[in-house]
């Protein structure tokens, strides 16, 4: 006899759902979606904002900031497909999408404890976007070709500030989204 039915026998019936239940009902699992697509929509709307402000840099500037974003014939499999604009802005767009879940996911880990201020999540996630455009930057290298040189300071002060900005944006974005889905729950400092 297992402990449900001894429980049973006794006269006392567990209750329909445990914890673990939960956290599996359509009910959480539908918040925990939405939740998901919120962060995959700032991925979106910032991973957009980051690729058009860098293609307006190249069309103003020359340098071509907007063709190092969408590079990808250093990539193992990819340099075998001549791929179009098109196609790698949506490669772009999916890294970006990928991120902002990791970090969604990493702030609301944090956010459990208590909601960290605005200007917090930002400053972070934009020296986190400056550090993720610092290591991309020397992929020029590996370039066949197209992409700003290496040791072009306007190109890496453009790279590195739009990245900087997207960032902030990133942290503002998904600051706005756990504040909005937590407003009741979440202490806040």
């Amino acid at each position: 006899m297992n402990t449900s039915d001894r429980e049973k026998s006794k006269g006392q019936i567990p209750p329909a759902e445990t914890a673990a239940d939960q956290t599996l009902s359509p009910t959480s699992s539908g918040r925990r979606g939405m939740r998901l697509a919120a962060y995959a929509g700032v991925g979106l709307a910032a991973g957009t904002a980051l690729g058009l402000i860098l293609k307006a840099v190249q069309s103003l500037s020359g340098h071509r900031v907007y063709r190092l974003l969408l590079n990808a014939d250093y990539v193992p499999v990819l340099k075998n497909f001549r791929l179009s604009e098109w196609t790698e802005f949506v490669i772009h767009l999916i890294i970006s999408v990928v991120l902002c879940v990791v970090l969604g996911l990493l702030w609301e880990r944090r956010a459990k404890r208590s909601l960290p201020s605005a200007g917090r999540m930002t400053g972070i996630t934009a020296l986190i976007g400056g550090a993720i455009g610092l290591l991309l930057y020397p992929t020029t290298l590996l370039s066949r070709g197209g992409t700003p040189p290496i040791d072009s300071l306007p190109a890496w002060l453009w790279w590195l500030g739009v990245h900087l900005l997207y960032g902030a944006a990133v942290g503002l974005l998904l600051y706005a989204v756990l504040r909005a889905k937590n407003s009741d729950a979440l202490p806040r400092r």
